[in-house]
């Protein structure tokens, strides 16, 4: 308050420097706007650290064990990390399949946290594929995670094998959209870190594992041109499953982490010139989230790399089955600081 009142004061003396033309007024004028400014300058360093203080005491005291993990002592994370991601589609029954697979996919991306809440940037580095895209999305925290993956992707190609004849339909003449969505509950939260071994906001000490509850919903859509061919499907699931840390004495992390559930609604619709067809939902459909990480942590510098699966099983073979795929490759490297 008090620098706010200093920096008027000096705006009203420097109006009535400039009607009176006194240089002694100006001078004034000057000296007290320089002190406005110190007093703002140290009001809002105050405020900024009383607002580091507060985040702090909430970053460190998050009720883990500190005999199993702890968090990085540092306030700033940056990472580099190049991505590379796939997709494949099985659809069909007996001897008439379809399969369609995408080139894999890559990105460069940048991520930026302070006191673990931070966002991240990808690009794709090579041109061409302006239609083609996708958005990852992960939030971990001690107890749960959601991961979020949006992709639109124009790359495939598919060979379609019926009992008289095959053929392939070049890459181009297919539109793919998919949304995916996955929930995790962590069992033993304050002993095992799923962060640990993917953002980094936590730092796993010694070897741990937790029962992991989880949830899933998936949605897609694909279109071919020419063709006459639509696929619309969409799933959710629920399950139970188990992921491990392992922790080496020469600091490096290895993480392994399995999540099956089972489809508690799934509609699959496949349009052709010939008509619909509809699979109904089976009490045989799966969906598997699988995860895959290693790590080194130096004192200031990290280097690893992560995997993420999402594979599905819907429908009858003797019927109509639809089998996908989804596989994200992400190597990083971050510096705290």
């Amino acid at each position: 308050m008090l620098c706010v009142i200093n920096i008027i004061l000096g705006i009203l003396i420097a109006i009535l420097a400039n009607v009176t033309k006194n240089i002694r007024m100006r001078k004034l004028f000057f000296v007290i706007l320089l002190i406005g400014l110190c007093h703002a300058a140290y009001a809002q360093k105050r405020l900024i650290m009383k607002a580091d203080s507060l985040v702090s005491a909430f970053y460190f005291n998050s009720g883990f064990d500190t005999a199993y993990v702890s968090r990085p002592v540092k306030r700033f994370m940056v990472a580099l990390h190049p991505d590379f991601s796939s997709i494949g589609i099985q659809i069909g029954k007996d001897d008439k399949r379809a399969s369609f697979d995408t080139f894999l996919s890559d990105k460069m991306g940048v991520f930026a946290t302070y006191r673990g809440y931070g966002f991240g940037y990808s690009f794709k580095p090579r041109r061409g594929q302006r239609n083609d895209g996708e958005f990852n999305f992960r939030f971990f925290c001690r107890r749960f995670g959601f991961e979020s993956d949006f992709c639109r992707a124009t790359a495939f190609t598919a060979v379609i094998d019926t009992p008289d004849t095959t053929f392939a339909i070049e890459r181009g003449d297919i539109d793919f959209k998919m949304r995916m969505y996955s929930l995790y509950y962590v069992f033993n939260n304050k002993k095992f870190s799923f962060p640990a071994a993917f953002d980094k906001s936590y730092t796993q000490i010694r070897s741990c594992g937790s029962v992991i509850l989880g949830a899933s919903y998936a949605t897609a859509k694909m279109r071919t041109g020419p063709h006459d061919f639509e696929i619309e499907s969409q799933n959710a699931g629920f399950g139970v499953g188990y992921g491990y840390n392992f922790v080496t004495k020469r600091k490096f992390l290895f993480h392994l982490s399995v999540i099956p559930t089972i489809a508690i609604m799934a509609e699959n619709e496949v349009k052709t010139s010939s008509g619909k067809q509809f699979m109904e939902h089976n009490i045989t459909d799966i969906c598997v989230w699988g995860r895959a990480a290693a790590s080194y942590n130096f004192t200031r510098v990290f280097i690893g790399m992560d995997y993420v699966l999402y594979a599905t099983l819907l429908g009858d073979r003797r019927a109509v089955s639809t089998r996908f795929t989804r596989n994200i490759t992400r190597f990083f490297l971050g510096f705290w600081f």
